[in-house]
């Protein structure tokens, strides 16, 4: 996804990296910010997004973005749609890495089974709004419920018990035969 799809965005350029070896990242997101991102996650409102992050880089053209992160959201209850509160608190940690100039971006000795593979820098820039927007969007609840929402009945019509007479094989279990 490009940086600019994403509804906050904070661009850190990782050459500043290099050259300060850390960079203090706050974003307290403005009003329009949250409407956006309320209209991006498809939630009723967001209320509030605070992130303290910190960017730093590593050995190996390598750059690091953590830090903790803060939102409240309003959802649909999936039983009673009903608005439901949440609070998110979580903490980001991801991983960056800048190909040199020349090469594709691949690493040999990069394993394809590790789970916190880096993520490639894009144009010489990582956005901290949008590994903030990710990082809420994975956080959230899939199926907000009001406390003390029923669940809901399951009213499919269910099929009858087939006694063995009705059953499609029992004519083939005549011509069975049976040992003597």
């Amino acid at each position: 996804m490009t940086p600019d799809a994403f509804p906050i965005s904070r661009p850190v350029a990782v050459a500043d990296l290099i050259r300060e070896a850390r960079q203090d990242i706050v974003i307290d997101a403005t009003a329009g910010e949250r409407a956006a991102l309320a209209e991006y996650l498809g939630v009723l409102a967001v209320g509030m997004v605070q992130a303290r992050l910190t960017a730093r880089a590593q050995p190996g053209r390598r750059f690091v973005l953590e830090g903790r992160v803060r939102a409240s959201l309003t959802q649909t209850c999936v039983v009673t749609l009903e608005p439901v509160a949440e609070e998110i608190d979580a903490v980001l940690h991801r991983v960056y890495e800048d190909a040199p100039a020349g090469e594709d971006g691949e690493d040999n000795l990069i394993d394809p089974f590790d789970e916190d593979l880096p993520e490639p820098v894009d144009g010489g820039v990582i956005d901290a709004g949008a590994a903030v927007c990710e990082l809420i969007a994975l956080e959230m609840s899939p199926y907000p419920r009001r406390e003390g929402a029923e669940p809901l009945e399951n009213k499919a019509a269910t099929p009858p018990e087939e006694s063995a007479a009705s059953h499609p094989f029992a004519a083939l279990s005549k011509l069975r035969k049976t040992p003597d």
